[in-house]
């Protein structure tokens, strides 16, 4: 009986654990059922993000890509006045139409050796361009196929959003092109400098004929230009830039592009130029500065362009007779061949500028990429800095030889006073109180201070910095002495103020916008800077409004200088040499006359108001004059 009991017993254990087991496994299957349709709800949204993102992309990608190919002409860029006024339309600065049914196949190998030499043989992407995308390499990838990805994009950018979009448009133009019309599109989207893309337009520019009848050096050149616009501008550095072409040749052999025998016979000291170039209604220097501005903004383009500066017509004609006539009359008498002029509004818009005598394509522009020694037209700088600390023009500061850093300052008059008030010292153009002030003070904070007012030059780390031998260009010079006159703000320079495509509604592809800028001259600073600019005003220069101007000789007699402002322009007149050599033209009498002959008319038109109000942001948004160069197309100066 016991027996059958502990059978039983054991029976229903072993149910009841089958029952257990049962549900148990029922339980499971249940679990397994939610994973699974979790895993598939996690799996079908990370699917449709990835395929959103992808289609994302794709459109983003899409919409910001011009394909576009102006098979008729090449495209106009119309140079505007601040008022809409025609300056210039200049033509003939886009390659339009190249062909490599035409340009011999040699021609073409000199771009692929220089850039590319494994072209024909990869998928147009490498490890070095996805590395990019994570990197933030500023460079335009590694490969032909990237380099004419990144021209397809209507807006420039640099990021690495832009690079992995430049990497995908690179592996589609590879799927969808050949090799050949990829590398049409580089010969015709490559930018070479002066706002010049593309081989045809440049051959037509440099050497007076197609490109089909280019010579290999001369194939070699542009492909030189094309690695760096700057560098090897063929113009302004033909040296440089033959040698370099000759490596380009040399690495033709290397590839086995052309027998390695042959490479000796085709290099030169010198590019073979033959540049053509037409007289412009404005200076050449200025419509060259626009062109490379806009090529910066807008890069290849089969549109016409219309670019909106802030020049005003009127004035930068006038600066052009002006200059020429005085330069002619009483500069090149006197011994310097080259004058420059620079004029800026107190905000820092470009409303003339002059970048030598006569214009040439084979001379930089001296009044902003030129580098002159200027003498005391930067130490107003230094004084600046002290008077925001103390702004008594009258405080005594030593005058004396002791030495600074290992320099000992000498003054020009040879003269030292032991005492000297600040106003003397701006006087007498002393080199020992900017000196002392800035070793007081602490030289690199006053030399921080003069880069963050204007002075993008480089700077030394000594005495130099505050005595004027460090080189500085003219605009440099135009920015901080219009910094009063600016409410103590450093002035945004520019010269364009819109650039759009010509004839549409699109959005402006480029429109000025005023930074906001930190106050670098306290309004008491102000004050006691016109102190000091009265000081050394010349009343025999005479204008017919309030002004301020002085004149100086630096470099040993290298550089002549005159600067001086209203409450609307503030302009800089130098004359000198290329070559540094000295000449007999003084600052305070040639300039200073040349200087008064512009701005006399300049101001034609031109409410008379006081400088200090209009140095005062509060007096000058609440006087009632209006400013004539806010009156333009856009409502933008």
């Amino acid at each position: 009986m016991a027996e059958e009991d502990e059978d039983h017993t054991g029976g229903g254990q072993s149910a009841a654990n089958s029952a257990m087991q049962k549900i148990a496994e029922r339980e499971m299957r249940i679990i397994r059922r939610r994973m699974r349709r979790r895993r598939m709800i996690t799996i079908g949204f990370c699917l449709t993000l990835v395929v959103g993102s992808l289609f994302g992309i794709m459109y983003s990608i899409q919409s910001n890509l011009d394909l576009s190919r102006n098979m008729i002409r090449s495209p106009q860029v119309r140079i505007l006045g601040y008022d809409g006024a025609l300056l210039e339309t200049v033509e003939g600065r886009y390659s339009q139409d190249v062909s490599l049914t035409t340009i011999p196949e040699r021609v073409q190998n000199v771009f692929v050796a220089a850039t590319d030499p494994n072209f024909f043989n990869h998928m147009g992407v490498s490890g070095r361009d996805f590395a990019r995308i994570f990197s933030g390499d500023p460079g335009s990838g590694s490969t032909i196929t990237m380099k004419v990805a990144r021209t397809f994009f209507k807006t420039k950018a640099n990021n690495a959003g832009r690079h992995f979009q430049e990497f995908l448009v690179a592996l589609w133009l590879e799927m969808k092109f050949s090799k050949k019309t990829i590398l049409r599109s580089y010969l015709e989207r490559s930018y070479i400098g002066r706002g010049i893309f593309g081989i045809t337009a440049a051959s037509r520019l440099w050497y007076g004929g197609p490109a089909e009848r280019i010579t290999l050096h001369q194939a070699a050149v542009l492909a030189a230009a094309m690695s760096d616009p700057v560098k090897f501008d063929p113009l302004l550095h033909s040296s440089e830039t033959a040698a370099e072409a000759n490596d380009i040749l040399a690495k033709l052999g290397q590839y086995k592009f052309i027998e390695k025998d042959r490479v000796s016979a085709l290099t030169l000291l010198e590019p073979k130029l033959d540049v053509q170039y037409e007289e412009h209604v404005v200076s050449g220097y200025l419509v060259d500065m626009v062109l490379e501005e806009v090529a910066d903004i807008v890069g290849y383009s089969s549109r016409d362009i219309d670019v909106v500066t802030s020049i005003d017509l009127k004035v930068q004609k006038l600066a052009q007779d002006v200059v020429r006539e005085v330069s002619e009359i009483r500069i090149k008498p006197k011994g310097a061949n080259q004058t420059a002029l620079i004029s800026i509004s107190p905000d820092g818009r470009i409303r003339a500028i002059i970048g030598g005598a006569n214009y040439s394509p084979f001379q930089r522009n001296r009044a902003t990429d030129v580098r002159h020694l200027p003498g005391r037209m930067i130490k107003i700088a230094t004084y600046y800095y002290a008077l925001n600390q103390n702004s008594d023009p009258a405080q005594w500061v030593r005058d004396n030889r002791m030495a600074v850093a290992g320099w000992r300052p000498i003054n020009p008059d040879h003269e030292y006073m032991g005492q000297i008030s600040l106003r003397e010292a701006f006087v007498r153009d002393v080199n020992t109180v900017p000196t002392t002030l800035a070793d007081h003070y602490g030289l690199l904070d006053v030399r921080d201070y003069i880069h963050a007012i204007g002075v993008k030059s480089p700077l030394s780390t000594d005495i130099r910095t505050v005595v004027g031998l460090d080189p500085v260009t003219m605009g440099e010079i135009a920015a901080i002495h219009t910094l009063p006159q600016n409410s103590g703000k450093p002035a945004q320079m520019t010269v364009i103020n819109r650039v759009s495509y010509s004839g549409t509604d699109e959005a402006a592809l480029y429109q000025r916008e005023d930074l906001v800028q930190e106050k670098r001259l306290t309004d008491e600073a102000i004050q006691g800077s016109y102190v000091l600019y009265a000081s050394v005003t010349d009343p025999q220069v005479r204008l017919d409004r309030p002004f301020a101007g002085y004149g100086t000789v630096a470099g040993g007699g290298s550089d002549a200088w005159y600067v001086g402002f209203t409450s609307d322009l503030t302009t800089v007149v130098w004359a000198g040499n290329d070559d540094n050599s000295r000449m007999a033209v003084r600052g305070d009498v040639e300039l200073a006359s040349l200087w008064r002959l512009f701005m006399l008319d300049a101001h034609d038109g031109l409410a008379i108001r006081s400088m200090i109000r209009a140095s005062s942001q509060r007096r000058r948004e609440n006087d009632g004059v209006n400013d004539l160069w806010k009156r333009d197309l856009n409502g933008n100066n």
